[in-house]
This record gives structure tokens, sequence and C-alpha cells, in this order.
């Protein structure tokens, strides 16, 4: 779990914070493709700092959006037949985009800090803090909450819509997955269903029906429907592995790169064949499934490898401008490639074909139209104001008391190279797990049919009541008894709780010379190497290629969590200088010069740390 200072109050965690700009759209996260009902979808390109639809029969550009504000930015972005929502990570801006005239009808801050998270399906939209584990509702034409929030106990994983209309999300404090109602009258607990210990990693990626829930602490594998639940145990430990936050279709797809593994769940609502193959690169983003294939992207060479579910390659897709930048999504029976920092774009049918996407008017395809000029002005829709009332939370229970870790200053960006933008500052890293706790149970609505579980399986436990504790009343005075003449019993002295044991940090399954290897030749042997708080600093060379070659490896607790981190190398004859930067889970880099003879100076560093060294290694 991510170790982030709770945000006190709703008021602070998600609503409105500053004024905007007339003509801000906003953003979202990179790369992110939106559905519509057409088949087509929006990508953002970050360098041009707009938004596009895409047609993917022929991979035309139709429309264009200009965003102001936002260049260089991380963006995600999210659509319904209606609207699309631009949410900008590093400002914390939300602008909502009516697709019918593309003008814009509503602007939300959310503000930059905790973990804040916008889902939205075809009628509804929710706003989820999900650092404190707020969730509110939200309409997704103007912005404006509606209803009441509902409180959950924080912090929460996941947040996105099935096909039913159920917004899913995780519960690690009590080991629990909720399916949420989102309605005019707010956000409401519908079912909850236990899938783990209390306190246990939890990851979770949402089915077209229900949710896929991951205990990152062992090798369970629970999938939660209308239903009840269903377990199936992984043939891999599943110790910092990714999913994608929404899965599509029948095939499911598990990352492990601790194991160096990909786990596959075939029929994933119905408990069909649970495979597993080798990774052959280092990943550091969740595989996706499509179409009955495993789509594995590859920042280092800008490849996607696809492979069956037993792990048979089959095909293998090139966007060597996507290098480091690639981003995959599944939207409307098409899977989406997009690379926000260059002009490069795939989409790719049931079929298995790829087309090309000029998301440029000048690149690859015709582009479309030059992006629409912004609105802005007088026709601008007005700041969203805070509701005037304090938010109404479910009668819940009095959780018990826990240590809440100091709200994290925030940090100068990291050094960059001219020409680039290096990705701000990222969050730290997962939580210690406390000790095993008996934690209240989420309210939640009776199901309609009783849980069953595949032969084979445990059996889920049954859900819990939900039926709410009357008022308590008041007792009447009772008689006051006697004095009694016995003696009075002698109290003990509590015996005190021995300490948390210190969480054992999470090892980068990557080494240096697995990921200079994989980008450029091989052979590569470390020359040297220099640390800093939460990361190493190496310098490779290889006699085959006459390379130098550099990265910075994660260590501690960020690793598997996206932060920032950055490597720069420079050779000192000419000048030349290799750098690569942003929010990544395992390393920076790798990073290249051709430097055989001529010495070289490394540094890298990310969340505020740095380190460098002098010219070495001349020979």
């Amino acid at each position: 779990m991510k170790s982030r200072a709770r945000i006190g109050g709703w008021g602070t965690a998600v609503l409105i914070t500053g004024a905007l700009a007339a003509t801000l759209l906003g953003s979202g996260r990179i790369g992110h493709a939106t559905e519509a009902s057409d088949g087509s979808a929006w990508l953002w390109s970050r360098t041009a700092s707009e938004v596009a639809r895409v047609n993917p029969d022929n991979g035309q550009v139709e429309r264009r959006r200009k965003v102001t504000d936002a260049r260089g930015h991380r963006v995600r972005l999210s659509q319904n037949d209606q609207n699309l929502l631009i949410h900008d990570l590093e400002t914390g801006r939300v602008s909502s985009l009516n697709l019918s005239g593309l003008g814009l009808s509503g602007r939300l801050n959310v503000g930059a800090r905790g973990d804040t998270h916008l889902a939205m399906g075809a009628t509804a939209a929710a706003v989820i803090e999900r650092t404190s584990g707020t969730v509110r509702a939200l309409d997704p034409a103007t912005l404006r909450p509606v209803g009441t929030p509902l409180q959950l106990p924080g912090p929460l994983v996941g947040g996105e819509f099935d096909d039913d209309g159920r917004l899913w999300v995780a519960v690690p404090q009590q080991g629990t997955v909720a399916a949420l109602k989102i309605s005019a009258q707010g956000a409401a607990v519908a079912r909850t269903d236990e899938v783990a210990e209390p306190g246990r990693d939890l990851a979770l990626s949402v089915l077209d029906q229900g949710a896929l829930v991951l205990d990152r602490g062992g090798r369970d594998l629970v999938v939660a429907t209308g239903d009840g639940t269903r377990r199936i145990t992984a043939p891999v430990p599943l110790a910092g592995a990714m999913v994608p936050e929404r899965t599509h279709g029948a095939l499911a797809a598990v990352t492990v790169p601790a194991a160096g593994s990909v786990v596959t769940l075939g029929d994933v609502e119905k408990g069909g064949p649970v495979l597993s193959f080798p990774l052959a690169d280092p990943v550091q983003e969740p595989v996706v499934p499509f179409a009955g294939k495993v789509y594995v992207p590859v920042r280092e060479t800008g490849q996607v490898r696809v492979y069956d579910p037993a792990g048979r390659q089959t095909g293998a897709l090139s966007m060597p401008a996507g290098r480091g930048d690639l981003e995959l999504q599944v939207r409307e029976g098409n899977l989406f490639i997009n690379a926000p920092g260059s002009a490069d774009a795939q989409v790719v049918g049931t079929d298995g074909r790829a087309r090309k996407v000029g998301k440029y008017p000048n690149g690859q395809g015709k582009g479309g139209d030059r992006p629409v000029a912004p609105g802005g002005g007088e026709n601008s829709p007005p700041l969203i104001p805070a509701p005037p009332v304090e938010p109404v939370f479910p009668d819940l229970p009095v959780l018990p008391p826990s240590r809440e870790e100091p709200e994290e200053p925030e940090t100068p960006s990291e050094p960059s190279t001219p020409g680039t933008t290096p990705s701000p500052p990222g969050r730290t890293g997962p939580t210690p797990k406390p000790p095993r706790k008996s934690v209240p149970p989420v309210p939640e609505m009776p199901s309609a049919r009783p849980t069953t579980s595949a032969p084979g399986t445990k059996s889920p436990t049954p859900p819990r009541s939900t039926t709410p504790r009357p008022p308590s009343t008041s007792r009447p005075p009772s008689t006051p008894r006697p004095p009694s003449t016995s003696k009075p019993p002698t109290s003990k002295p509590p015996t005190p709780k021995p300490p948390k044991p210190t969480p054992k940090p999470t090892p980068n399954p990557y080494t240096p010379a697995q990921v200079c290897n994989a980008s450029s030749g091989g052979n590569y042997y470390v020359q040297r190497s220099v640390g800093f708080s939460g990361g190493r600093v190496y310098q490779l060379y290889s006699n085959s290629t006459k390379k130098n070659c550099a990265v910075t490896m994660k260590t501690g607790a960020n690793v598997g969590k996206g932060t920032n981190v950055w490597v720069r190398l420079q050779e000192k004859k000419g000048g030349e200088v290799g750098y690569d930067g942003g929010t990544f889970k395992y390393y920076a880099g790798p990073v290249f010069v051709n430097a055989s003879g001529i010495c070289v100076r490394i540094s890298g560093g990310g969340s505020g740390a740095s380190v460098s060294t002098g010219w070495a290694n001349c020979g």
C-alpha cells in the first residue's frame, strides 16, 4: 500500500482550492484512451497539448481540441457518450468537455496532493480520494458534487466502473472488496465481500461484471461478482504483482516482475484455466489482455510483444518514438497504443491488425483538421463552490486508532536536460503491513443470491450483514446497590504491546545488466555505482557495442510504486548526453553514449534526493 498522509476533510481532499484560467481544459494519465459508443477514442498528446478523437477503422483523427496550460503534463482521460473528463495530474485541475459540440461545460480542482482518482461510467461519475477513503458522486457535465459523500476506511485501491454500473474498490484495512452504487443521491455501498485477511497488500482490476483482487502477500486471486467470490491459487508468489485498472473481456492477466512471470486467467469470471509464462523483457507497467491475447509493453525498446495465454509469442508491434512512453488501453472493442510524447499511436482490432494513427496534422495518416480553438472568457463555466454542508457518512463503527504518517512536503523538480520535461516528484512507497486486527466491516446490501464457489476452491465467507443497528435509547435509572463489604479486586497493570515489526523492503526484481542488455546488444558489466536515499545509479560498459550505459535502480520502500526517478550519462570529449526521467516503478533508463576511450560521469536521483560522480573510466 502507498504510504501517504491523510487529507483532513473533504474540502481539502477533492473540492475547489483555487481559481482556474477561463480557457483551462485540464489533463489525465499519460496515454489514456477513452471510449465512445461508435468505437472511437480520445488520445492525449503531451507535447502538442491537445486531445484527439481517433477513428479505429482507418486510424485517422476526426476531431481535435487544444488544451491550454497543460503542455508536458501527465494527463488522464475518462469518457462516456456525452462527456470527456480531462484530469491534469500535475495541477489537480479537471474539466468536462461536452462531446456534442466540444464545449467546456464544467470545471473542478481536486488538488495535486494525496491520491485522487476520477472514474466515469455510462451514466455516472465519481471522485475517489483513495488516501482518506472518501468517495463522492459528481455530475459528469458540470462536475458539481451531488448527494452525500461516502466515507470508507482508507486507503482504498482501484476505483473503476464495471458494465453493470457498479464502482469497485478494495479496502485493504478490512481485507474486503466493495461494490458501490453512484447515483443522484450520492455514493452508497451495494455489497462487500471478504477477500483477504485485514491489512494485506491488495491490488484490484475491475472486470466486465465484478472485480479481480490480488493478495500481494501470498498467492490468492479472488474473483468477486454479484453472486459472491471465487478463490484461485496463482502458480507463482504475487509479491509486487500488477494488473490494469480495468480488464475487458474474458481473459485476465497479472504481471509479476519479482517472479519474472505473467499469470493468465481464461474465462476469469467462471474460473477458467490458470496459466503462466516467463517475461522475456523487463517491464514496469502491467501487461494488457485483449481479444484472447496478452500485450506486453517494453518501454526500453518501444515495442509491444504479443503472446497467447500460454506464452507463445504471436507477434510484435514497434513504436520506436514511444520508447519509455507507451500506454495501452482497451476501449470499445479496440486496443489503443499511445506514445503521448510523440506523434505516434496505433489501434489494434479484434483481428489483431494494427493501424497507425497520425495524431498531428503532418504525421502519418491524414491527421484530421487543425485543433479546435479553446473556449473561455465569458462563455467559460463558473467555478464550483464547496458544498455548504458537511459530508454525511454512513453509520460505521469507530475504527481502532492508527498512527498516521506526517504530510510529506513538496519536493523540487529534478534537473533535466534541455528539451526534456521530467515528471514531478512521485508518491511514497508501500505502507508497512499492520498486525492482524479485528476490523469492523463496511456496511453492505444483502446479496440477491447465495455465495457460491467453484469446485476445488475455498468456500467464500458469507456476506456481512448490512442491517443498520437501531439507535441506542436511554436506560432508566437503576436502584442504587448497597455498599459492598467484599474486598475490591486488585487491578493488573496493562501488558505492554510488542513493537510493530519492521516491514521487509521489496527487492527490485531487475538488475542493471539486465536492463542495459535488453535495450542495446549485450555483455554489459557494471563499472561503478553510487547510491542515494531511495536508489542507486549504475554505470556499465560493453566491449561488444563500445557503449556506456547508465541506469538508476530504485531501492527500499518505493520499489514497485510509481515515483519520480531520473538518470543522466555524459561523455567528456564531445558532450554527448543521455537522459531519462519520469514516474517509474523500478528504474529510470537505460541511457547510452558512445564513449570508448572517453571519460564519462553519471548522475541520478528521485523524490528529492540525488547524487553525481566525477569524470572516470577514461580508458
